[in-house]
Protein backbone atom coordinates (compact mmCIF):
# COMPACT_ATOMS: atom_id res chain seq x y z
CA UNK A 1 0.00 0.00 0.00
CA UNK A 2 1.36 3.25 -1.02
CA UNK A 3 1.89 6.22 1.86
CA UNK A 4 1.97 9.80 1.33
CA UNK A 5 2.69 12.57 3.36
CA UNK A 6 0.44 14.79 1.44
CA UNK A 7 -1.49 13.51 -1.67
CA UNK A 8 -3.55 16.40 -3.47
CA UNK A 9 -6.46 15.67 -5.48
CA UNK A 10 -6.94 17.31 -8.33
CA UNK A 11 -5.32 18.85 -11.45
CA UNK A 12 -6.43 22.63 -11.71
CA UNK A 13 -4.67 25.80 -10.44
CA UNK A 14 -5.80 24.88 -7.07
CA UNK A 15 -4.43 21.61 -6.74
CA UNK A 16 -1.31 22.62 -8.82
CA UNK A 17 -0.30 25.33 -6.33
CA UNK A 18 -1.21 23.28 -3.16
CA UNK A 19 1.14 20.15 -4.08
CA UNK A 20 4.28 22.92 -4.96
CA UNK A 21 3.52 24.44 -1.60
CA UNK A 22 3.44 20.95 0.35
CA UNK A 23 6.02 19.54 -1.50
CA UNK A 24 8.10 22.49 -0.43
CA UNK A 25 7.87 22.14 3.17
CA UNK A 26 9.82 18.43 2.31
CA UNK A 27 6.43 16.66 2.58
CA UNK A 28 6.51 13.32 0.53
CA UNK A 29 3.81 14.62 -1.70
CA UNK A 30 1.29 12.97 -4.41
CA UNK A 31 -0.56 15.19 -6.84
CA UNK A 32 -3.97 12.75 -8.89
CA UNK A 33 -6.10 14.14 -11.13
CA UNK A 34 -9.29 11.56 -12.23
CA UNK A 35 -8.70 13.21 -15.86
CA UNK A 36 -5.52 12.37 -18.01
CA UNK A 37 -2.48 14.10 -16.72
CA UNK A 38 -2.49 17.17 -19.19
CA UNK A 39 -5.67 17.69 -18.28
CA UNK A 40 -7.75 19.73 -16.27
CA UNK A 41 -11.04 18.56 -16.33
CA UNK A 42 -12.48 21.98 -15.75
CA UNK A 43 -13.47 25.15 -17.30
CA UNK A 44 -11.22 28.08 -17.42
CA UNK A 45 -11.15 29.45 -13.93
CA UNK A 46 -10.82 33.10 -15.54
CA UNK A 47 -9.27 35.31 -18.07
CA UNK A 48 -7.68 37.62 -15.37
CA UNK A 49 -5.98 37.96 -11.98
CA UNK A 50 -6.93 40.81 -9.73
CA UNK A 51 -4.05 42.53 -8.00
CA UNK A 52 -3.71 46.03 -6.58
CA UNK A 53 -0.17 46.20 -8.48
CA UNK A 54 -0.78 50.30 -9.29
CA UNK A 55 -2.97 51.33 -5.87
CA UNK A 56 -1.34 52.18 -2.98
CA UNK A 57 -3.25 49.85 -0.75
CA UNK A 58 -5.27 46.99 -1.11
CA UNK A 59 -8.41 48.78 0.87
CA UNK A 60 -10.17 49.25 -3.06
CA UNK A 61 -9.82 45.74 -4.14
CA UNK A 62 -10.76 44.34 -0.30
CA UNK A 63 -14.07 47.00 -0.96
CA UNK A 64 -14.78 45.76 -4.26
CA UNK A 65 -14.66 41.95 -3.29
CA UNK A 66 -16.61 42.81 -0.43
CA UNK A 67 -19.12 44.57 -2.13
CA UNK A 68 -19.90 42.01 -5.26
CA UNK A 69 -20.26 39.35 -2.66
CA UNK A 70 -23.12 41.27 -1.38
CA UNK A 71 -21.49 41.26 2.34
CA UNK A 72 -21.31 37.45 2.66
CA UNK A 73 -17.73 37.61 2.34
CA UNK A 74 -15.64 36.38 5.24
CA UNK A 75 -13.94 39.49 5.56
CA UNK A 76 -10.77 38.81 7.06
CA UNK A 77 -10.09 35.98 5.22
CA UNK A 78 -10.43 38.74 1.68
CA UNK A 79 -7.89 40.63 3.48
CA UNK A 80 -5.08 37.81 3.30
CA UNK A 81 -6.49 37.10 0.24
CA UNK A 82 -6.15 40.39 -1.56
CA UNK A 83 -3.11 41.29 0.16
CA UNK A 84 -1.03 38.00 -1.23
CA UNK A 85 -2.34 39.23 -5.17
CA UNK A 86 0.59 41.39 -5.93
CA UNK A 87 3.02 38.96 -4.64
CA UNK A 88 1.67 35.97 -6.64
CA UNK A 89 1.81 38.16 -9.72
CA UNK A 90 5.25 38.37 -8.99
CA UNK A 91 5.72 34.25 -8.49
CA UNK A 92 3.99 33.76 -11.68
CA UNK A 93 5.89 36.38 -13.45
CA UNK A 94 9.24 35.17 -12.13
CA UNK A 95 7.95 31.46 -13.37
CA UNK A 96 7.64 31.97 -16.55
CA UNK A 97 4.11 33.39 -17.18
CA UNK A 98 4.45 36.49 -19.92
CA UNK A 99 1.94 39.25 -19.09
CA UNK A 100 0.72 41.92 -20.95
CA UNK A 101 2.57 44.81 -20.72
CA UNK A 102 2.13 48.78 -20.81
CA UNK A 103 4.22 51.06 -22.19
CA UNK A 104 6.20 51.20 -19.03
CA UNK A 105 7.37 47.60 -19.35
CA UNK A 106 4.94 46.94 -16.44
CA UNK A 107 1.92 44.38 -16.64
CA UNK A 108 -0.91 46.08 -18.23
CA UNK A 109 -3.51 46.34 -15.33
CA UNK A 110 -7.40 47.96 -16.51
CA UNK A 111 -10.65 48.03 -14.62
CA UNK A 112 -13.60 45.68 -15.49
CA UNK A 113 -16.73 44.01 -14.05
CA UNK A 114 -16.85 43.92 -10.22
CA UNK A 115 -13.18 46.03 -10.08
CA UNK A 116 -13.76 49.72 -10.30
CA UNK A 117 -9.67 50.39 -10.18
CA UNK A 118 -7.43 49.09 -12.76
CA UNK A 119 -6.39 45.84 -10.81
CA UNK A 120 -7.29 43.34 -13.66
CA UNK A 121 -3.65 41.74 -15.52
CA UNK A 122 -3.49 38.57 -17.28
CA UNK A 123 -2.68 37.18 -20.61
CA UNK A 124 -5.67 38.24 -22.37
CA UNK A 125 -7.32 34.60 -23.05
CA UNK A 126 -4.38 32.77 -22.12
CA UNK A 127 -4.36 33.34 -18.81
CA UNK A 128 -5.48 30.30 -17.00
CA UNK A 129 -3.80 28.01 -19.68
CA UNK A 130 -0.26 30.22 -18.91
CA UNK A 131 -0.57 29.96 -15.35
CA UNK A 132 -1.24 26.06 -15.75
CA UNK A 133 1.30 25.21 -18.06
CA UNK A 134 3.81 27.48 -15.48
CA UNK A 135 2.53 25.81 -12.83
CA UNK A 136 2.62 22.21 -14.51
CA UNK A 137 5.98 22.72 -15.08
CA UNK A 138 7.16 23.43 -11.75
CA UNK A 139 5.33 20.42 -10.42
CA UNK A 140 7.80 18.43 -13.01
CA UNK A 141 10.82 20.36 -11.85
CA UNK A 142 10.00 19.45 -8.37
CA UNK A 143 9.68 16.19 -9.11
CA UNK A 144 6.51 15.94 -7.65
CA UNK A 145 5.00 12.33 -7.86
CA UNK A 146 1.60 12.63 -10.23
CA UNK A 147 -1.18 10.38 -11.16
CA UNK A 148 -3.83 10.58 -14.00
CA UNK A 149 -7.23 8.98 -14.49
CA UNK A 150 -7.14 8.09 -10.88
CA UNK A 151 -10.34 8.89 -10.05
CA UNK A 152 -10.95 9.00 -5.37
CA UNK A 153 -13.90 7.12 -4.68
CA UNK A 154 -14.18 7.45 -0.36
CA UNK A 155 -12.31 9.10 1.93
CA UNK A 156 -11.06 7.25 4.89
CA UNK A 157 -11.78 8.99 7.87
CA UNK A 158 -10.68 7.47 11.62
CA UNK A 159 -11.96 9.56 14.51
CA UNK A 160 -12.68 12.62 13.21
CA UNK A 161 -9.11 11.97 11.40
CA UNK A 162 -7.29 11.64 7.80
CA UNK A 163 -6.09 8.40 7.21
CA UNK A 164 -6.36 8.08 3.12
CA UNK A 165 -7.90 7.72 0.65
CA UNK A 166 -9.58 4.49 -1.81
CA UNK A 167 -9.04 5.11 -5.56
CA UNK A 168 -9.95 3.92 -8.83
CA UNK A 169 -6.73 3.24 -10.67
CA UNK A 170 -8.15 3.69 -14.37
CA UNK A 171 -5.46 2.84 -16.31
CA UNK A 172 -4.37 -0.49 -14.30
CA UNK A 173 -8.49 -0.90 -13.67
CA UNK A 174 -7.70 -1.67 -10.01
CA UNK A 175 -9.11 -0.34 -7.11
CA UNK A 176 -6.47 0.75 -4.69
CA UNK A 177 -5.68 2.45 -1.01
CA UNK A 178 -4.04 5.29 -0.59
CA UNK A 179 -2.64 5.80 2.94
CA UNK A 180 -1.77 9.47 3.80
CA UNK A 181 -1.86 11.85 6.87
CA UNK A 182 -3.12 14.82 4.98
CA UNK A 183 -5.77 14.94 2.03
CA UNK A 184 -5.99 18.64 0.03
CA UNK A 185 -9.03 17.89 -2.30
CA UNK A 186 -8.78 21.00 -4.96
CA UNK A 187 -10.87 19.84 -7.78
CA UNK A 188 -13.86 21.60 -9.38
CA UNK A 189 -17.07 22.59 -8.33
CA UNK A 190 -20.51 20.84 -10.17
CA UNK A 191 -21.11 23.76 -12.34
CA UNK A 192 -21.17 21.76 -15.18
CA UNK A 193 -24.54 20.40 -14.34
CA UNK A 194 -25.85 23.52 -15.35
CA UNK A 195 -24.86 22.90 -18.98
CA UNK A 196 -24.90 19.66 -19.32
CA UNK A 197 -21.98 18.55 -17.99
CA UNK A 198 -21.61 17.40 -14.89
CA UNK A 199 -17.95 16.32 -14.82
CA UNK A 200 -17.20 17.48 -11.28
CA UNK A 201 -17.95 17.75 -7.39
CA UNK A 202 -16.19 14.64 -7.18
CA UNK A 203 -14.17 16.22 -3.85
CA UNK A 204 -17.17 18.07 -2.57
CA UNK A 205 -19.22 14.84 -2.30
CA UNK A 206 -16.95 12.56 -1.06
CA UNK A 207 -16.36 15.05 1.83
CA UNK A 208 -20.07 15.33 2.48
CA UNK A 209 -20.72 11.44 2.38
CA UNK A 210 -18.25 11.42 5.61
CA UNK A 211 -20.48 14.37 7.34
CA UNK A 212 -18.94 17.55 6.70
CA UNK A 213 -21.25 20.15 6.06
CA UNK A 214 -20.75 22.03 2.87
CA UNK A 215 -21.63 25.92 2.49
CA UNK A 216 -23.57 28.56 0.61
CA UNK A 217 -24.57 25.80 -2.13
CA UNK A 218 -26.80 28.33 -3.13
CA UNK A 219 -24.78 30.56 -4.95
CA UNK A 220 -23.47 30.12 -8.31
CA UNK A 221 -21.30 32.49 -10.58
CA UNK A 222 -22.79 33.58 -13.61
CA UNK A 223 -20.70 34.42 -17.39
CA UNK A 224 -22.85 36.86 -19.19
CA UNK A 225 -20.91 35.86 -22.23
CA UNK A 226 -21.81 32.58 -22.89
CA UNK A 227 -22.33 31.85 -26.88
CA UNK A 228 -26.03 31.18 -27.77
CA UNK A 229 -26.20 27.49 -28.82
CA UNK A 230 -22.98 26.46 -28.14
CA UNK A 231 -20.91 25.26 -24.98
CA UNK A 232 -18.43 28.21 -25.66
CA UNK A 233 -17.50 30.93 -22.76
CA UNK A 234 -15.85 34.24 -23.98
CA UNK A 235 -13.36 35.94 -22.01
CA UNK A 236 -14.97 38.60 -19.69
CA UNK A 237 -11.29 40.56 -21.09
CA UNK A 238 -13.50 41.91 -24.07
CA UNK A 239 -15.83 43.74 -21.84
CA UNK A 240 -12.79 45.51 -20.52
CA UNK A 241 -11.28 46.31 -23.81
CA UNK A 242 -14.27 47.81 -25.66
CA UNK A 243 -16.64 45.46 -26.37
CA UNK A 244 -20.40 45.97 -25.67
CA UNK A 245 -23.17 44.31 -24.14
CA UNK A 246 -26.31 45.18 -26.43
CA UNK A 247 -29.75 44.21 -25.68
CA UNK A 248 -32.24 42.68 -28.77
CA UNK A 249 -33.18 46.18 -29.40
CA UNK A 250 -29.62 47.76 -29.40
CA UNK A 251 -29.48 49.35 -26.02
CA UNK A 252 -26.46 49.09 -24.26
CA UNK A 253 -26.87 47.18 -21.48
CA UNK A 254 -23.73 47.57 -18.89
CA UNK A 255 -21.97 51.28 -17.80
CA UNK A 256 -21.09 50.16 -14.28
CA UNK A 257 -17.99 48.99 -13.85
CA UNK A 258 -18.92 47.80 -10.58
CA UNK A 259 -21.29 45.26 -11.88
CA UNK A 260 -19.51 41.77 -10.92
CA UNK A 261 -20.29 38.96 -14.04
CA UNK A 262 -23.44 37.53 -12.13
CA UNK A 263 -25.10 40.81 -11.68
CA UNK A 264 -24.23 41.57 -15.46
CA UNK A 265 -26.06 38.29 -16.06
CA UNK A 266 -29.06 39.50 -14.08
CA UNK A 267 -29.39 42.67 -15.96
CA UNK A 268 -29.29 40.70 -19.15
CA UNK A 269 -32.38 38.24 -18.24
CA UNK A 270 -34.24 41.41 -17.27
CA UNK A 271 -33.72 42.53 -20.57
CA UNK A 272 -35.28 39.32 -22.60
CA UNK A 273 -33.85 37.57 -25.19
CA UNK A 274 -31.54 38.48 -28.04
CA UNK A 275 -28.96 40.11 -26.26
CA UNK A 276 -25.29 40.22 -28.49
CA UNK A 277 -21.85 41.01 -28.05
CA UNK A 278 -20.14 43.77 -29.88
CA UNK A 279 -16.55 43.77 -29.53
CA UNK A 280 -15.91 44.84 -33.31
CA UNK A 281 -14.33 48.18 -31.82
CA UNK A 282 -12.07 46.71 -29.47
CA UNK A 283 -9.41 48.94 -28.09
CA UNK A 284 -5.79 49.16 -28.36
CA UNK A 285 -4.25 45.59 -28.92
CA UNK A 286 -6.46 43.61 -27.23
CA UNK A 287 -7.71 42.18 -31.02
CA UNK A 288 -3.74 40.17 -30.21
CA UNK A 289 -4.17 38.86 -26.92
CA UNK A 290 -7.92 38.17 -27.55
CA UNK A 291 -6.90 36.10 -31.17
CA UNK A 292 -7.41 32.85 -30.19
CA UNK A 293 -11.07 33.27 -29.08
CA UNK A 294 -11.71 34.92 -32.26
CA UNK A 295 -10.17 31.90 -34.02
CA UNK A 296 -12.45 29.58 -31.86
CA UNK A 297 -15.45 31.39 -32.96
CA UNK A 298 -14.97 31.43 -36.20
CA UNK A 299 -14.13 27.50 -36.56
CA UNK A 300 -17.01 26.38 -33.78
CA UNK A 301 -19.59 29.16 -34.73
CA UNK A 302 -18.90 30.82 -38.26
CA UNK A 303 -18.59 33.97 -36.23
CA UNK A 304 -16.09 36.35 -37.46
CA UNK A 305 -15.56 38.80 -33.88
CA UNK A 306 -14.25 41.48 -35.86
CA UNK A 307 -17.88 41.99 -38.25
CA UNK A 308 -20.31 40.16 -36.62
CA UNK A 309 -22.63 40.49 -33.24
CA UNK A 310 -22.36 37.67 -31.15
CA UNK A 311 -25.39 36.20 -29.38
CA UNK A 312 -24.73 35.93 -26.13
CA UNK A 313 -26.50 34.32 -22.44
CA UNK A 314 -26.08 33.80 -18.92
CA UNK A 315 -24.92 30.78 -18.29
CA UNK A 316 -23.40 29.43 -15.10
CA UNK A 317 -18.96 29.45 -14.91
CA UNK A 318 -18.54 27.97 -11.57
CA UNK A 319 -20.21 27.09 -8.26
CA UNK A 320 -19.61 29.64 -4.88
CA UNK A 321 -20.34 26.68 -2.52
CA UNK A 322 -18.65 24.09 -1.34
CA UNK A 323 -16.32 22.42 1.24
CA UNK A 324 -16.00 25.18 4.40
CA UNK A 325 -12.42 26.09 5.02
CA UNK A 326 -10.28 28.71 7.11
CA UNK A 327 -7.82 30.73 5.78
CA UNK A 328 -5.27 27.83 6.08
CA UNK A 329 -7.67 25.55 4.38
CA UNK A 330 -8.52 23.47 6.90
CA UNK A 331 -11.69 21.64 6.47
CA UNK A 332 -14.59 23.34 9.30
CA UNK A 333 -16.60 20.66 10.76
CA UNK A 334 -20.07 22.29 12.00
CA UNK A 335 -18.59 25.44 13.25
CA UNK A 336 -15.33 27.01 13.53
CA UNK A 337 -12.64 25.65 15.43
CA UNK A 338 -13.91 22.28 14.84
CA UNK A 339 -11.52 20.86 11.83
CA UNK A 340 -11.52 17.12 10.43
CA UNK A 341 -7.82 16.82 10.72
CA UNK A 342 -5.55 16.18 7.96
CA UNK A 343 -8.51 17.39 5.87
CA UNK A 344 -7.92 20.42 3.61
CA UNK A 345 -9.28 22.20 0.54
CA UNK A 346 -9.03 24.91 -1.94
CA UNK A 347 -10.17 26.05 -4.92
CA UNK A 348 -13.26 25.42 -7.07
CA UNK A 349 -14.30 22.51 -4.60
CA UNK A 350 -13.84 24.82 -1.35
CA UNK A 351 -16.23 27.60 -0.22
CA UNK A 352 -12.97 30.24 1.02
CA UNK A 353 -15.74 32.89 2.45
CA UNK A 354 -13.95 35.13 -0.06
CA UNK A 355 -16.73 35.43 -2.93
CA UNK A 356 -19.35 35.27 -0.87
CA UNK A 357 -22.52 35.66 -2.66
CA UNK A 358 -21.10 36.72 -6.28
CA UNK A 359 -17.49 36.97 -7.44
CA UNK A 360 -15.66 39.57 -8.94
CA UNK A 361 -13.59 39.24 -11.92
CA UNK A 362 -10.09 38.09 -11.22
CA UNK A 363 -10.97 36.58 -7.29
CA UNK A 364 -11.53 33.29 -8.46
CA UNK A 365 -7.99 32.70 -9.96
CA UNK A 366 -6.17 34.72 -7.52
CA UNK A 367 -8.51 32.72 -4.60
CA UNK A 368 -7.29 29.13 -6.42
CA UNK A 369 -3.44 30.36 -5.73
CA UNK A 370 -3.59 31.85 -2.83
CA UNK A 371 -6.03 29.10 -0.96
CA UNK A 372 -3.77 26.45 -2.91
CA UNK A 373 -0.92 27.81 -1.25
CA UNK A 374 -2.14 27.97 2.12
CA UNK A 375 -3.38 24.55 2.36
CA UNK A 376 -0.74 22.99 0.66
CA UNK A 377 1.84 24.65 3.04
CA UNK A 378 -0.46 23.98 6.24
CA UNK A 379 -0.91 20.40 4.91
CA UNK A 380 2.22 19.70 4.27
CA UNK A 381 3.93 21.45 7.69
CA UNK A 382 1.24 19.49 10.01
CA UNK A 383 1.96 16.20 8.07
CA UNK A 384 5.48 15.67 9.56
CA UNK A 385 4.42 16.40 12.88
CA UNK A 386 2.28 13.45 12.86
CA UNK A 387 2.51 9.76 12.28
CA UNK A 388 -0.01 7.66 9.96
CA UNK A 389 -2.30 5.49 11.22
CA UNK A 390 -5.80 3.27 10.15
CA UNK A 391 -4.27 0.88 8.35
CA UNK A 392 -6.88 -1.96 8.93
CA UNK A 393 -9.17 0.56 7.98
CA UNK A 394 -8.02 1.29 5.14
CA UNK A 395 -7.91 -2.08 4.09
CA UNK A 396 -11.54 -2.80 5.37
CA UNK A 397 -12.80 -0.24 3.19
CA UNK A 398 -11.11 -1.18 0.30
CA UNK A 399 -12.61 -4.72 0.54
CA UNK A 400 -16.31 -2.93 0.84
CA UNK A 401 -15.56 -0.18 -1.87
CA UNK A 402 -14.25 -3.37 -4.10
CA UNK A 403 -17.51 -5.22 -3.31
CA UNK A 404 -19.13 -2.90 -3.86
CA UNK A 405 -18.37 -1.64 -7.34
CA UNK A 406 -17.85 -5.29 -8.42
CA UNK A 407 -21.73 -5.96 -7.17
CA UNK A 408 -22.47 -3.26 -9.57
CA UNK A 409 -20.89 -3.96 -12.68
CA UNK A 410 -21.35 -7.41 -12.44
CA UNK A 411 -25.34 -6.73 -11.90
CA UNK A 412 -26.42 -3.84 -13.76
CA UNK A 413 -29.70 -4.34 -14.84
CA UNK A 414 -30.55 -0.52 -14.83
CA UNK A 415 -32.50 0.76 -17.99
CA UNK A 416 -31.77 4.45 -17.65
CA UNK A 417 -28.78 5.67 -19.32
CA UNK A 418 -26.15 9.00 -18.60
CA UNK A 419 -27.60 11.00 -21.00
CA UNK A 420 -31.14 11.02 -19.87
CA UNK A 421 -30.09 11.78 -16.10
CA UNK A 422 -27.87 14.16 -17.72
CA UNK A 423 -30.55 15.98 -19.55
CA UNK A 424 -33.33 15.99 -16.83
CA UNK A 425 -30.85 17.37 -14.32
CA UNK A 426 -29.80 20.75 -16.70
CA UNK A 427 -33.65 20.87 -17.57
CA UNK A 428 -34.00 21.16 -13.56
CA UNK A 429 -31.57 23.41 -12.54
CA UNK A 430 -31.76 25.56 -15.54
CA UNK A 431 -35.47 26.12 -14.76
CA UNK A 432 -35.31 26.16 -10.42
CA UNK A 433 -32.01 27.50 -9.85
CA UNK A 434 -31.48 29.55 -12.61
CA UNK A 435 -30.90 33.84 -12.38
CA UNK A 436 -34.45 33.86 -11.03
CA UNK A 437 -36.20 31.62 -8.55
CA UNK A 438 -38.90 31.36 -5.77
CA UNK A 439 -40.51 28.38 -3.37
CA UNK A 440 -43.04 26.70 -5.71
CA UNK A 441 -40.43 25.92 -8.26
CA UNK A 442 -37.61 25.18 -5.79
CA UNK A 443 -39.93 22.33 -4.15
CA UNK A 444 -40.85 20.87 -7.04
CA UNK A 445 -37.57 20.49 -8.24
CA UNK A 446 -36.02 18.89 -5.20
CA UNK A 447 -38.62 16.56 -5.21
CA UNK A 448 -37.69 15.55 -8.57
CA UNK A 449 -34.13 15.95 -7.99
CA UNK A 450 -34.30 13.53 -4.57
CA UNK A 451 -35.95 10.84 -7.34
CA UNK A 452 -33.10 11.27 -9.88
CA UNK A 453 -30.38 10.90 -7.34
CA UNK A 454 -32.09 7.59 -6.40
CA UNK A 455 -31.98 6.97 -10.25
CA UNK A 456 -28.12 7.96 -10.96
CA UNK A 457 -27.07 5.15 -8.45
CA UNK A 458 -27.90 2.14 -10.55
CA UNK A 459 -27.22 3.79 -13.98
CA UNK A 460 -27.21 1.13 -17.10
CA UNK A 461 -23.55 0.60 -18.52
CA UNK A 462 -22.31 -0.85 -21.80
CA UNK A 463 -18.63 -1.67 -20.27
CA UNK A 464 -18.76 -3.55 -17.49
CA UNK A 465 -14.89 -3.61 -16.81
CA UNK A 466 -12.42 -1.53 -14.59
CA UNK A 467 -10.04 -0.66 -17.05
CA UNK A 468 -10.64 2.53 -18.89
CA UNK A 469 -14.06 2.72 -18.25
CA UNK A 470 -14.70 6.16 -19.03
CA UNK A 471 -18.69 5.17 -18.93
CA UNK A 472 -18.50 4.36 -14.95
CA UNK A 473 -16.02 7.37 -14.06
CA UNK A 474 -19.09 9.34 -15.98
CA UNK A 475 -21.51 7.47 -13.98
CA UNK A 476 -20.29 7.98 -10.93
CA UNK A 477 -19.85 11.61 -11.62
CA UNK A 478 -22.72 12.22 -12.64
CA UNK A 479 -24.22 10.33 -9.00
CA UNK A 480 -22.31 13.19 -7.40
CA UNK A 481 -23.73 15.74 -9.64
CA UNK A 482 -26.88 14.63 -8.96
CA UNK A 483 -26.33 14.74 -4.72
CA UNK A 484 -24.82 17.91 -4.79
CA UNK A 485 -27.55 19.20 -7.17
CA UNK A 486 -30.71 18.16 -4.83
CA UNK A 487 -28.34 19.98 -1.63
CA UNK A 488 -27.64 23.05 -3.86
CA UNK A 489 -31.81 23.27 -3.62
CA UNK A 490 -32.36 22.52 -0.68
CA UNK A 491 -30.45 25.20 0.22
CA UNK A 492 -31.65 27.78 -1.95
CA UNK A 493 -34.99 27.16 -0.82
CA UNK A 494 -33.90 27.52 2.98
CA UNK A 495 -32.82 30.98 1.96
CA UNK A 496 -35.66 33.18 2.00
CA UNK A 497 -33.98 36.47 0.65
CA UNK A 498 -32.14 37.49 -2.60
CA UNK A 499 -28.27 38.42 -1.98
CA UNK A 500 -25.75 38.18 -4.89
CA UNK A 501 -26.65 34.97 -7.54
CA UNK A 502 -29.30 33.72 -5.47
CA UNK A 503 -32.24 36.09 -6.56
CA UNK A 504 -35.89 34.72 -5.19
CA UNK A 505 -38.80 36.56 -6.96
CA UNK A 506 -40.92 35.81 -3.23
CA UNK A 507 -38.74 37.29 -1.26
CA UNK A 508 -37.35 40.11 -3.40
CA UNK A 509 -34.94 41.62 -1.00
CA UNK A 510 -31.90 40.69 1.12
CA UNK A 511 -32.24 40.47 5.04
CA UNK A 512 -29.45 41.06 6.69
CA UNK A 513 -31.28 40.94 9.63
CA UNK A 514 -32.08 37.11 9.28
CA UNK A 515 -29.67 35.96 6.78
CA UNK A 516 -26.31 38.09 7.12
CA UNK A 517 -24.87 34.27 8.01
CA UNK A 518 -23.68 31.11 5.69
CA UNK A 519 -25.79 28.19 5.11
CA UNK A 520 -24.82 24.70 6.05
CA UNK A 521 -26.25 21.28 4.71
CA UNK A 522 -25.47 17.64 5.01
CA UNK A 523 -25.78 15.45 2.78
CA UNK A 524 -29.20 14.05 4.23
CA UNK A 525 -31.04 17.42 3.93
CA UNK A 526 -30.20 19.01 7.28
CA UNK A 527 -29.90 22.67 7.12
CA UNK A 528 -27.47 24.63 9.47
CA UNK A 529 -25.87 27.85 9.63
CA UNK A 530 -22.44 29.53 10.13
CA UNK A 531 -21.59 32.93 11.04
CA UNK A 532 -19.21 35.28 9.14
CA UNK A 533 -15.88 35.81 9.61
CA UNK A 534 -15.13 39.74 10.63
CA UNK A 535 -11.79 41.21 11.26
CA UNK A 536 -9.48 40.05 13.78
CA UNK A 537 -11.27 42.16 16.74
CA UNK A 538 -14.55 40.57 15.16
CA UNK A 539 -15.79 44.00 13.55
CA UNK A 540 -17.24 45.02 10.46
CA UNK A 541 -14.25 46.33 8.33
CA UNK A 542 -17.26 47.29 5.39
CA UNK A 543 -20.62 47.04 7.09
CA UNK A 544 -23.37 46.71 4.43
CA UNK A 545 -24.08 50.37 5.46
CA UNK A 546 -21.37 52.01 3.84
Amino acid sequence: MECWDVVVIGSGPAALRAALAAEQTGAHTMLMGEEGIGSTGIGVPGDALAASLKESSTKGHRDDTIRAGDWLSDQDITVSRVTAASRIVAELEGWGVIFRRNSEGLPHSFAGPGQNSSRITGCGDATAREVIQVLEDRCMKSGIHRKGDYLPLELVIEDSKVRGVIVLDQNQGQIRAIQAKAIVIADNGFEGAWNGEPTGGTGQALAAMKGVSLRDLEFQAWTPLSVSGTNISLPLGLLANGARLLSAGGEELVSDASLSPTMISQVMANAGEGCVLDATRLSGDAGIWYASTAALLQSRAGLDISSDMIPVEPSVSATIGGIPVDEMGRVAHGEWGMWLTGLYAAGDASCSGMHGASIAWGNRLLDDLVGGTNAGEHAGTWSKSTNSGGLELLQQTLSHVQEELDARLLNDSGETRIGTIREVLRKELCTSMSLSRDETSLQASLDTLERLEAESASIGLDDHSLLMNTELRQALNLKSACSLARMATASALARKESRGGHSRTDHPERDDDNWLKHSLISADGNVGALPLRMSASGTWILSPDE
